[in-house]
């Protein structure tokens, strides 16, 4: 395929005028631009994300590997270039999703003084677009020029090679080359990861699943394995995501992987902090890039990730440019206003809802997209306000800075990140409760969980039953009634979260998962089976809850988990009882229907709160 350039319908002195020069760097020389244009057969949406990556896209022109560290919240930023060291600061960058993106970069030492960077993408016609990219430096001297002026010619050429390689992939929906390296493993590594592959089948990992993942390690890239996500994981290999994660873990076990605990920024959800133990998580994180300090106990800002052991393979992510408008997908416009000035920006955003923050402030004010508004043009102030606005498809937004410094104004989805794996998955998964039963959290620590749904066991007679059986025989059928509560739960994805005398408490995800484990302990605990005299009452809550620390095990508090409990009092042997919140579940009424379990409604009275709530009630014969 050909791409050929496009007609000059933006020339460089208009494109100058559009985006001028800082005046201060003027003065240390004359830039030297490089203006190029790209028609390309794919869409703006298509092409984005390619170069959003735009570390990945320059691996693929050819450039070479840049080292980052993060100083007083801003990247410091190394690379050798014609065999000259290079120093130099990233300026913060800004975008505007689908639209463009700009970064800067302010040398130390090296070829230039300062170098800007701006692409420009526009859409021709339905499935096509135009990418403009403007690169420009001020170089140190003569040679520094000529140096510059060589290597830019280099790099033209990589930009054809790579644009075509994308244009391809997107046309055949297939992945582009990256131009990584092959991996290279020693023998007693080889022989190692056979070992682990043979305890993995010994353990249950079914052998395509086992041989998948240590070709993983084998063969994928540096940067796709650097930190291992579970959750598009699992898409990507149409895996069940359970499965996955205990393939994952048992592998963490055996020594192929190492687990993280790591405390992600609430705004930029860049990393903050790995922890390798989960005792170890702080109460409190800090993002020096968003001015923030912020709770690190909250639902959003911890994630669980895999890494390769290092005695497997030492990986480190090679990185060929910060990308930050890549590394943050989530933020779809971010600007730096001046002071007393004010910007209108026609957006790609569509349907969703979205939050409008300025940095370092905590407050945030939320954008609401839908058809169901004619609005199309939101003003956007600096403030503190709390106001929410409403738009149609694609808003203008007006950002306008009343302050005198300043201002960096981010839009940003509002959605949590669906492909994170939370703590609370784990927490709630008997498999990680099986194999790190030494995990627990600090004493002082109360993390937030999300809703879960919480099953309670509790034997009906239990105290007649002892009587009359007598010590011996009851404690032998009261362990066999845990083991099975503990191969239900279990069965359906949820995990024991203790016993409490002769009573099961359990956790879910989500409430079918708990309510098809408490059907099916009652159909086995049903008082004709000839393998149990037992008979059980089973209740079921939904709610927000926090993990806790209690006697070095996990355990779940608050008040989801009193009313499961409370709640007992409304049910007899064989029936199930459960909540509001439980019975408003779509998929719990479908499958109650399809079951053909008739729900009573009934009144529960709060004694301790002084007020009556609906209990809902089956019986499952």
């Amino acid at each position: 395929m050909s791409i050929p350039t496009s007609p000059d319908d933006l020339s460089l002195d208009e494109f100058l005028k559009r985006y001028p020069w800082p005046e201060e760097w003027l003065q240390k020389g004359k830039p030297m631009h490089f203006f190029w244009k790209f028609d390309l057969p794919v869409s703006t949406v298509q092409l984005w994300p390619y170069l959003a990556d735009l570390s990945t896209f320059n691996r693929r022109v050819g450039l070479g590997e840049m080292k980052f560290t993060e100083k007083n919240g801003r990247l410091q930023g190394f690379a050798v270039n014609v065999g000259k060291k290079m120093y130099w600061e990233e300026v913060p960058w800004e975008w505007e999703y689908g639209r463009e993106f700009s970064h800067a970069r302010v040398y130390s030492s090296g070829l230039p003084y300062y170098m800007r960077a701006r692409y420009l993408f526009d859409e021709t016609k339905p499935g096509h677009c135009r990418l403009t990219v403007y690169l420009s430096w001020i170089p140190r001297g003569p040679v520094s020029r000529l140096l510059i002026n060589i290597g830019l010619k280099q790099i033209k050429t990589g930009y054809y090679k790579a644009l075509k390689e994308i244009v391809e992939a997107i046309q055949k929906q297939t992945v582009p080359p990256s131009n990584a390296p092959s991996v290279k493993l020693t023998d007693a590594v080889k022989d190692r990861l056979k070992t682990i592959r043979q305890r993995l089948g010994e353990g249950g990992v079914q052998a395509a699943l086992a041989d998948k993942m240590i070709r993983f390690v084998e063969t994928a890239s540096d940067d796709a394995i650097y930190r291992i996500r579970v959750k598009p994981l699992s898409r990507d290999w149409n895996v069940r995501e359970k499965e996955l994660l205990l393939a994952f873990l048992q592998a963490t076990r055996l020594g192929l992987f190492n687990l993280t605990w790591d405390v992600l920024c609430p705004h930029c959800r860049g990393v903050r902090n790995e922890m390798k133990n989960l005792g170890d998580l702080p109460k409190r994180g800090n993002c020096e890039v968003c001015k923030i300090d912020f709770d690190a106990t909250t639902f959003n800002v911890l994630e669980v990730t895999f890494h390769v052991h290092p005695s497997i393979r030492a990986v480190g992510k090679k990185v060929f440019c910060a990308a930050e408008p890549g590394t943050k997908p989530h933020i779809k416009m971010k600007k730096t206003i001046n002071p007393k000035n004010e910007l209108a920006l026609k957006t790609l955003l569509s349907l969703g809802r979205y939050r409008l923050r300025v940095e370092g402030m905590e407050v945030y004010n939320l954008l609401d997209i839908s058809d169901d508004y004619t609005q199309d043009q939101v003003l956007w102030q600096d403030s503190h306000s709390q106001q929410n606005f409403n738009s149609a498809h694609f808003p203008t937004v007006v950002l306008k800075n009343t302050a005198p410094e300043a201002k960096t104004f981010v839009l940003e989805e509002n959605s949590t990140d669906q492909d994170t794996l939370r703590p609370v998955d784990l927490f709630s998964f008997q498999g990680f409760r099986d194999l790190f039963s030494h995990e627990a959290l600090s004493s002082d620590i109360k993390l937030e969980v999300g809703v879960q749904t919480i099953l309670f066991t509790d034997l009906v007679g239990s105290t007649k039953f002892y009587e009359v059986e007598g010590d011996t025989v009851a404690f032998a059928e009261v362990r066999n009634h845990f083991l099975k509560a503990y191969d239900v739960v279990k069965k359906y994805d949820g995990a024991v979260v203790k016993t409490i005398g002769d009573a099961v408490m359990a956790a879910f995800a989500n409430s079918l998962d708990a309510m098809k484990a408490a059907v099916e302990l009652q159909k086995y605990f049903n008082g004709t089976n000839p393998e149990t005299r037992l008979r059980l009452r089973v209740t079921l809550n939904s709610g927000s809850c926090l993990a806790v620390n209690l006697n070095s095990n996990i355990d779940y508090f608050g008040n989801t988990v009193n009313l499961s409990a409370k709640i007992q009092s409304t049910s007899n042997a064989g029936q199930i009882g459960f909540t509001e919140s439980v019975a408003n579940d779509a998929e719990v009424r479908k499958y109650l229907q399809e079951s053909k379990l008739p729900v009573e409604k009934l009144d529960f009275e709060m004694k301790w709160a002084k007020k009556t709530i609906p209990v809902y009630r089956v019986e499952v014969k």
